[in-house]
């Protein structure tokens, strides 16, 4: 394995040009990247992918990579206050919580709240922990806001994770079930959710291989719909006290998410025959879940105070940045990423609501030089590659439900793996070649 990768990594330093990549050119498309980050209207992706054309030409793919890699650059700059939509944003500092930072998704101009830990260096990426933000706190000024961080901080630093940042966002309370902004589809609210990721990381040095999402009760339910909508881009779970009957038909969604699931044995809001079935299933599966009752326990403290343990189980599990073998079950395009494949359509869309079965499924695995998908439900869909999966200087077969849909050289290119990076908003799992296949 590690004898393949270090021959792809070779093989990739040849796609490109052979000038070495100066500093200054580094820092370039550093900085062009980041700009485009911060832009969630999507125009200034244009600006770098001409960049990322233009030194790809010039440089080789795997020495762009590498500074690619290195992240977006911060400033003192990056958490100052933006123009969104049409206004500037207006922040309330209370403690070590800024609220107010913004970001658009659909034309609406969505907020959020962040902790920031003490001895924060933008230099440093950081894990980020994110509360979903419960819907209850809608009609609260944002001191109260920022209140709901208080208790992330206090479990965070129990488990002593000092050092992660803490988001909550007002997503929920706006466009979620009795939203101020009226109730949106879960898929929809999902893709709201992918666009703050791509905010707060053009704000804060996030770790995008180490971004976990907590919540109680209501956002106990979002923290497992994020996984099954988000599942390439969150590294772990900890739902609380929460049903799951939203993830039941969409259990291999979880493949490679670790969740952490707690529960009450006597909860009478949320009954724990819910996760203790979901939890079963998911081990069933082989899936890395853990499964922790708290006898007595009801909707209550008793086991909202344990979630800095659910946090430390976590932090042992990055996310899986490449891995071989993927799995998704599908209701819309909202969210379109199930790690290095993208579905780009379905036979017949779903109406994107939480208790609604899936309408497709994809299942692919990379073996060698070969791609195998199966799924049903999909008719075009887009695989991103990466010198960690395939040799992109050998030929490519790829099998789609028993027949094959491509054999030959997929041509790699430095614009791709910039333009995959922004969509994602993810500079960590890099693609360095695409193929678009329709079903056979």
């Amino acid at each position: 394995m590690l004898a393949a990768v270090a021959l792809g990594l070779v093989l990739a330093s040849s796609v490109g040009g052979d000038k070495p990549l100066a500093a200054a050119d580094a820092k370039k498309l550093r900085q062009t990247f980041t700009e485009a980050l911060a832009d969630s209207t999507g125009k200034s992706d244009a600006k770098a992918l001409a960049l990322g054309k233009s030194l790809g030409a010039k440089h080789p793919w795997r020495e762009l990579a590498d500074a690619l890699r290195a992240g977006p650059v911060y400033d003192a700059k990056s958490t100052k206050p933006r123009k969104v939509g049409k206004e500037q944003e207006k922040f309330t500092e209370v403690g070590s919580t800024t609220v107010g930072f913004s970001f658009e998704c659909d034309g609406l101009v969505l907020r959020y709240a962040v902790d920031v830990p003490s001895g924060y260096d933008a230099k440093t990426p950081v894990p980020l922990l994110v509360d979903p933000g419960h819907g209850s706190g809608a009609d609260d000024d944002d001191r109260g806001k920022a209140g709901f961080l208080e208790y992330f901080r206090n479990q965070a630093n129990e488990a002593q994770l000092r050092d992660w940042l803490i988001a909550r966002t007002e997503i929920v309370e706006q466009i979620g079930a009795d939203g101020k902004r009226g109730s949106k589809p879960e898929d929809q609210v999902a893709k709201a959710f992918a666009a703050f990721l791509r905010d707060v990381s053009s704000r804060f040095a996030v770790d995008p291989d180490r971004v976990y999402v907590a919540g109680l009760s209501q956002t106990g339910f979002w923290s497992w719909y994020l996984g099954r909508a988000l599942s390439d881009r969150v590294a772990g779970l900890a739902p609380l006290s929460a049903v799951t009957w939203q993830v039941n038909a969409y259990v291999e969604n979880f493949t490679h998410v670790p969740i952490y699931v707690l529960h009450g044995e006597k909860d009478p809001i949320c009954k724990v025959e819910q996760p203790r079935a979901t939890c079963a299933a998911l081990e069933k599966l082989g899936l890395r879940v853990k499964y922790d009752e708290i006898a007595g326990a009801a909707h209550d403290f008793a086991v909202f105070g344990e979630l800095d343990r659910a946090l430390a189980w976590l932090a042992a599990f990055p996310r899986e940045a490449h891995p071989r073998r993927i799995a998704r079950h599908y209701l819309t395009l909202e969210t379109p990423w199930c790690h290095w494949l993208r579905v780009d359509e379905l036979e017949k869309p779903g109406d994107g609501r939480a208790g609604s079965k899936p309408v497709a499924f994809v299942e692919a695995a990379s073996d060698g030089q070969r791609i195998t998908v199966t799924s049903r439900g999909v008719k075009r869909l887009t695989l991103v590659l990466d010198p960690e999966l395939v040799d992109l200087a050998a030929p490519l077969e790829v099998l789609w439900n028993g027949k094959t849909v491509h054999s030959g050289i997929v041509a790699a290119d430095f614009e791709t793996t910039l333009g995959v990076a922004l969509e994602k908003a993810d500079w960590q799992a890099l693609y360095a070649a695409k193929l678009e296949l329709r079903a056979p």
